[in-house]
């Protein structure tokens, strides 16, 4: 009979990986990261469109010179909020489009931006740092558009989630009423949890862009919103139960969860009334219960 071989002990597997991994280098290391969490998309889908009729296209410039490609709605009203959108992995502003074209929708007036190395946007390889950094930006922007703090919303989808949580938790920031998080995870490590190769000891030690939300999130003060389908099959929904528990000093009442029964990764805004009535309240709370900066503990926010 033939000799049936053991496959290796996992130990050995993972010793195995990780000498690769050194072998490599770090600076390729990162690059692969890089372009794996971002994987920036250039070819056009069937979905993609072009901004609304009304929006404004601008860039915004950095004090490098680099640009961030920017779309503005006004809405009708002029009291109401402005929502900063952050999208997340691969699509770009047109291939998001349909999401803004949905919060203009719901009556708020929408900022949002594209990544450097999206887009039109600067073209480089996008990292944790640059989004960030992207994103800072684009908060300041939305104070100027949007003077009255208590009518700033910063929404993140996805990886934009944890982007946008990153931007909540920085010191010094322009204020804002509420953050949205829709569809995203704990962090990077958690999810190479959810992979195939998941289970390697010490592959959490190799990751170079951590997006670690949960462990951020115990710094928010400020009202949160967590949105999750329930058949999500890119980013498992428990990993928002998970966030919403991090959230651990923001006050009661203004930590909330909603599950979307059976939406996927990226259709709970179709949702309907339950996504429209959880946004709709939590952003009418959150601006009733925002204070000057003067008035907050801890937040790190200034009132500009």
């Amino acid at each position: 009979m033939p000799t049936l071989l053991r496959p290796p002990p996992r130990r050995l597997v993972a010793a195995a990986v990780l000498a690769a991994a050194g072998a490599i280098g770090c600076t390729q290391l990162d690059a692969w990261q890089r372009s794996a969490i971002f994987s920036p998309q250039t070819e056009q889908r069937p979905w993609w469109r072009e901004p609304q009729a009304g929006t404004e296209v601008y860039d915004l410039t950095l004090p490098n010179g680099d640009k961030v490609h920017t779309w503005y709605w006004q809405a009708e009203r002029a009291d109401a909020p402005t929502v900063l959108y952050l999208h997340g992995a691969r699509w770009n502003l047109n291939g998001g489009a349909f999401r803004i074209d949905a919060w203009t929708r719901l009556g708020y007036s929408v900022l949002a931006i594209d990544y450097r190395g999206f887009g039109a946007s600067t073209a480089l390889l996008p990292s944790e740092a640059t989004a960030g950094e992207d994103a800072a930006a684009a908060l300041v922007e939305l104070a100027r558009r949007q003077p009255d703090p208590s009518r700033r919303i910063v929404y993140g989808h996805s990886l934009g989630g944890a982007i946008a949580i990153d931007l909540a938790t920085r010191r010094g920031r322009p204020a804002f009423a509420g953050l949205v998080v829709e569809s995203s995870f704990t962090s990077v490590a958690a999810m190479l949890g959810t992979m195939r190769w998941g289970w390697l000891p010490g592959a959490s030690l190799l990751v170079t862009q951590p997006f670690a939300s949960v462990d951020k999130l115990g710094e928010l003060t400020l009202p949160v919103l967590f949105l999750h389908g329930t058949a999500d099959a890119i980013v498992p929904h428990t990993m928002s139960d998970e966030l919403y528990v991090a959230a651990r000093s923001v006050p009661p009442g203004l930590k909330r969860l909603v599950k979307i029964e059976g939406a996927a990764h990226s259709n709970a805004i179709r949702s309907g009334s339950i996504y429209d009535d959880a946004v709709h309240g939590f952003i009418r709370d959150a601006g009733r219960a925002y204070r000057p900066a003067a008035l907050r503990a801890g937040s790190g926010a200034t009132d500009s």
